[in-house]
C-alpha cells in the first residue's frame, strides 16, 4: 500500500530543492542582467565622450569639459586631472575651486608617483584637514594612471563624501576615461602642431605673411579707433652674401636677424616673415611716433653690430627699416604696408642702413 504522506513529503522536498535552486538561478541572471545594464551604461557613457573628444579635437578646453563629464557621470564632488611634466605632477583640469587643497603631499604624493590604481577610504577625511579649514570632507577617493602608449603621464583623481563610495570596479570604468584622456591630449597636442605650423615660418619660427594680415585684421576690426605702426624690414645686399657663402649660411643670416627683430620689440608686438630676406613688424597702440623711431633705430644698429657666424665663416650685415602708421598713413593694412615699403624704397636708395619714417604731427 503507498504511503501517501511519505510521498508527498518527498515530492514537496523535490518542489523546494528546485524551488530553491530555480530562485537562485533568477537571483543570479538578476544580478548578471544588472551587472550588463551597468556595464552597458558604462560603455555608453563612453562611447560619448569618444564621440566628444572626436568632435572637439581642436578645443583647448577639451580635458577640462571631459573633466566635467566624469563628475556628472559618477555623480562626485571632485574630479582632477593631473599630467607629468618632467619631475613635477601639475594640474590640468579640476572642479575644485580652493587651489591650496588640491595638490596631494606626503605618503598621497607617492600614491601618485608609483603609477598604479589606488584607492583610499577613510571614516575620517581623506586630507586630514579640520572641518573648518576645508568646506567639504572627503572619505572616498580613487586614482587611475592615465597612459600613453604605455607610458605613464598623468593621474584621474576623483573624490567623494561618502564613505567606501569607491571600490575597485569603479578602477576598470576611470581607466576606460583615462585612455579615452590619453587619446584627446595626444590628438589635441599634434592638432596645435598642426595649427602651429600652418602659421609659422619653417625655416625661422616666427609667423608667416598670411596670419600676420589675418591678425592685422582682426586688430583693426576690433580696435578701429587704435593707431599702430607697421615696419617694413629688408636685408641690404643679402643676395651678395648668400652667393658669396652658400645658402646655409644665407639662413643663418635669416634666423640671426630674425632673432635681433624678436628679441628687440616687447610680447604684444608681431613679427613675421613677409617673404624672401624681408620681414613686417606689427607694433600695437602707438602713442608716440619718436619712440617707435628710437626702438627701431636700436634694433638697426643691434643688426649692424651683430656677426653672423656659420662654421668657419662671418660677416655681418645690415637691414633698412621702412615705418608707416595706422590711421595716419593709410586707414586699412594694404595702404599702411604700401605706405611703409615705400619708406623701405627711400631707404635703400638714399644709401640703406638706415630708417625712413612717414611724417606726420599726429602722434
Amino acid at each position: 500500500m503507498v504511503d501517501y504522506r511519505q510521498l508527498y513529503k518527498k515530492i514537496k522536498d523535490e518542489f523546494e530543492v528546485y524551488q530553491n535552486f530555480t530562485e537562485e538561478k533568477l537571483l543570479s541572471l538578476t544580478n548578471k542582467n544588472i551587472e550588463l545594464e551597468k556595464n552597458l551604461d558604462a560603455m555608453a557613457n563612453i562611447v560619448e565622450i569618444s564621440k566628444y573628444i572626436n568632435s572637439s579635437i581642436e578645443d583647448e578646453n577639451l580635458i577640462s569639459m571631459i573633466n566635467d563629464m566624469i563628475i556628472g557621470i559618477l555623480g562626485v564632488m571632485y574630479s582632477t586631472v593631473y599630467i607629468k611634466n618632467g619631475n613635477e605632477i601639475e594640474i590640468m583640469a579640476t572642479n575644485k575651486k580652493d587651489k591650496s587643497h588640491i595638490y596631494f603631499d606626503g605618503d598621497k604624493l607617492k600614491l601618485l608617483e608609483k603609477d598604479e590604481p589606488f584607492v583610499i577610504n577613510s571614516k575620517s577625511s581623506v586630507h586630514g584637514l579640520e572641518e573648518e579649514n576645508y568646506d567639504i570632507n572627503i572619505h572616498s577617493v580613487i586614482g587611475v594612471p592615465i597612459r600613453l602608449r604605455e607610458k605613464f603621464i598623468g593621474y584621474i583623481v576623483v573624490e567623494h563624501t561618502h564613505f567606501n563610495f569607491f571600490n575597485p570596479e569603479h578602477i576598470k570604468f576611470i581607466s576606460a576615461i583615462a585612455n579615452q584622456i590619453a587619446i584627446a591630449i595626444e590628438n589635441n597636442q599634434l592638432y596645435q602642431k598642426i595649427k602651429e605650423l600652418a602659421v609659422r615660418d619653417p625655416l625661422l619660427g616666427i609667423y608667416n605673411r598670411r596670419y600676420f594680415f589675418e591678425e592685422v585684421l582682426k586688430y583693426i576690426a576690433n580696435n578701429k579707433e587704435r593707431s599702430f605702426a607697421v615696419i617694413m624690414v629688408d636685408i641690404d645686399f643679402f643676395k651678395l652674401a648668400n652667393d658669396r657663402f652658400g645658402h646655409q649660411f644665407g639662413d643663418e643670416v635669416l634666423r640671426s636677424t630674425s632673432r635681433i627683430l624678436t628679441e628687440s620689440f616687447n610680447s604684444n608686438s608681431m613679427v613675421a616673415r613677409y617673404g624672401g630676406e624681408e620681414f613686417v613688424i606689427f607694433v600695437p597702440e602707438i602713442i608716440n611716433a619718436r619712440d617707435v623711431w628710437t626702438e627701431v633705430e636700436n634694433t638697426r644698429k643691434r643688426i649692424s653690430e651683430n656677426m653672423v657666424r656659420f662654421g668657419d665663416k662671418h660677416y655681418s650685415v645690415t637691414a633698412s627699416f621702412g615705418v608707416s602708421f595706422y590711421p595716419y598713413n593709410g586707414t586699412d593694412i594694404d595702404s599702411v604696408i604700401s605706405n611703409a615699403d615705400n619708406m623701405l624704397y627711400k631707404a635703400k636708395q638714399t644709401g640703406r642702413n638706415k630708417v625712413m619714417m612717414s611724417e606726420f604731427s599726429h602722434l
